[in-house]
């Protein structure tokens, strides 16, 4: 009863790992912060508000 258990742990330990450790990720790919364009300083607005 207690190897069954036992096996049960080490392939939920392992599988957390190889999941977490793995490098080939979508995530890692796609960067968020990272634009191709950009903002004219022509089209950018200001108003007094004084």
């Amino acid at each position: 009863m207690k190897t069954k258990f036992y096996l049960y742990l080490l392939a939920a330990v392992s599988s957390i790992l190889f999941v977490s450790c793995n490098p080939d990720s979508i995530a890692d790919e796609d960067n968020p912060y990272e634009t191709e364009e950009g903002v004219k300083r022509g089209d950018i607005k200001t108003t007094d508000m004084g």
